[in-house]
């Protein structure tokens, strides 16, 4: 995982050296939903919390029609809690609409991660592959919507339970 991670730092940090004249960097922030599913021997049960993401980021111009929007973000809904570091590459359909898709890696944290800290059966990594769309406003504001599906299980031990959190996010973004 810590491979995992450092790749994207060396992998985002490269791309600044690229096209730093066509990058931008701003702030984010909305609305969060997290969706918590746990399953074990055919019994299942779901749990969606409501929050609130920030963030930071940086949109690298690699061509007119297509950018990679590196993010920091912090999320909290209910008893969850995550910061992720995401790495969204972005189509432009036309000048103004863009289509999202891309990882998210998060680290999951408050109530629920000391409850993931409880046991060796289980991780706070939560891997996502996100996709989603977005809208620019005008040159410098632009709101997105984005679901995150997430690819690992936060239960790692033996049998046929699992426990996933995908993520539903809106919300606006402003570049300086």
């Amino acid at each position: 995982m810590k491979k995992l991670m450092l790749f994207a730092v060396v992998a985002v940090f490269g791309l600044f050296n690229v096209n730093a004249q066509e990058t931008s960097f701003g702030v984010l922030g909305g609305l969060s939903i997290h969706s918590a599913k746990a399953e074990s021997g055919g019994f299942s049960a779901t749990t969606s919390e409501t929050g609130f993401h920030i963030g930071g980021f940086a949109q690298i111009g690699i061509s007119e029609e297509f950018s990679v929007q590196p993010e920091l973000t912090y999320s909290i809904a209910g008893d969850l809690a995550m910061f992720s570091l995401n790495a969204i590459a972005k189509y432009n359909v036309s000048e103004e609409f863009n289509i999202q898709l891309g990882p998210q890696v998060g680290l999951v944290g408050g109530d629920l991660g000391d409850a993931l800290d409880a046991t060796d059966d289980t991780t706070k990594m939560n891997l996502q592959l996100a996709a989603g769309v977005g809208y620019d406003i005008n040159e410098d504001i632009f709101v997105q919507a984005r679901y995150g599906f997430q690819l690992n299980d936060h239960y790692t031990g033996d049998g046929d339970a699992s426990w996933k959190i995908n993520t539903l996010s809106v919300g606006v973004g402003y570049k300086f």
